[in-house]
């Protein structure tokens, strides 16, 4: 039986990733491995921007996602070894509360790749592409607000 779902996310810079979605999307740093390390005893519980790491896990609510640098991804998972883009063909699509303000904090730091719109299923999304390629799309339940 399935229990959880997380997604691992190849990035190249950690630290970039991990102020992104601290700032703009209210992520925490739940803990983190610092590099030349695979060792249970040098995980990292408070984030530390000085210091090199290759994987990090953040949460948002019930949300958490995990970053893993390039070449540590690369070594765990072989095949993606001669990756040659991150970002893939799929989208992490992200429920909330106010779209519209939402919209408005991401615009001048993201690439919006399908701006604002009111679908026929009762949802306001937009789709932004992230620093590494990754397509995040956010929506508002239009039919709850609007009762």
């Amino acid at each position: 039986m399935l229990k959880k779902f997380w997604t691992s996310m190849m990035v190249d810079d950690i630290h970039a990733t991990f102020a992104f979605y601290r700032d703009s999307l209210g992520f925490e740093h739940v803990m983190s491995m610092p590099a030349h390390s695979k060792r249970a005893e040098d995980i990292l519980f408070e984030y530390d921007a000085g210091k090199p790491i290759i994987y990090a896990l953040v949460r948002h609510g019930d949300i958490e996602l995990m970053f893993q640098e390039r070449k540590s991804l690369a070594e765990d998972v072989p095949v993606f070894a001669n990756a040659a883009i991150m970002g893939g063909t799929l989208t992490f699509y992200f429920e909330v509360d106010d779209v519209d303000a939402l919209a408005a904090r991401l615009k001048p730091v993201c690439e919006v790749v399908r701006d604002m719109h009111d679908t026929f299923y009762g949802m306001r999304e937009i789709y932004i592409r992230d620093l590494n390629g990754y397509v995040l799309c956010f929506g508002q339940d239009m039919t709850k607000s609007a009762s």
